[in-house]
């Protein structure tokens, strides 16, 4: 009998790439967190439940709400870099300024994102625990299910919708 072997993995990446990715993570939990607490605070205070993904219709309308929110913070870093674009041609144009704001609408697509990706981690369970249960029976499955339907007899050749057989012309 052959002994166990431990899988490894080498990670090629480099260690900043992994330190940023983690801190990522860590920020997407910490986010995640406080939406959670946020929906707990509002909820006691106004006695309204924290809204639960119910299906996959309303999972993707937050995700596009999401991506929506995403899509406008990459097109200001756009416009910023364009305007970063526009002083490499004129000197008497400040750079710096352009380099200010894409620094600036960066930072903001950062903490967008991180929020997309925490409400996304909560869509995703909530939609997990929502497709996981028995669906409940809805009228047509009852009407389908006590109903008295008749199969159909197979169709013989040469037969196109009536009882005579078609005529070739």
């Amino acid at each position: 009998m052959s002994e166990p072997y431990e899988q490894m993995e080498l990670d090629t990446r480099p260690k900043l790439q992994i330190a940023i990715e983690d801190l990522s993570a860590q920020a997407v939990s910490d986010a995640g967190q406080l939406i959670q607490e946020h929906y707990r605070q509002v909820a006691l205070e106004n006695m309204v439940a924290p809204p639960f993904v119910r299906n996959r219709h309303e999972a993707y309308g937050i995700a596009a709400e999401q991506l929506a929110n995403i899509s406008g913070a990459v097109k200001s870093i756009k416009d910023d870099t364009a305007s970063l674009l526009g002083t490499l041609s004129d000197p008497n144009l400040p750079a710096l300024d352009a380099t200010s704001s894409i620094c600036n609408s960066t930072l903001k697509a950062a903490t967008i994102i991180i929020h997309a990706a925490a409400r996304m981690q909560r869509t995703l369970r909530d939609l997990y625990t929502a497709e996981r249960t028995e669906p409940e029976h809805t009228p047509m499955d009852d009407l389908a299910a006590g109903g008295e339907f008749e199969e159909a007899e197979p169709a013989e050749a040469g037969e196109v919708g009536g009882d005579e057989p078609a005529e070739n012309e």
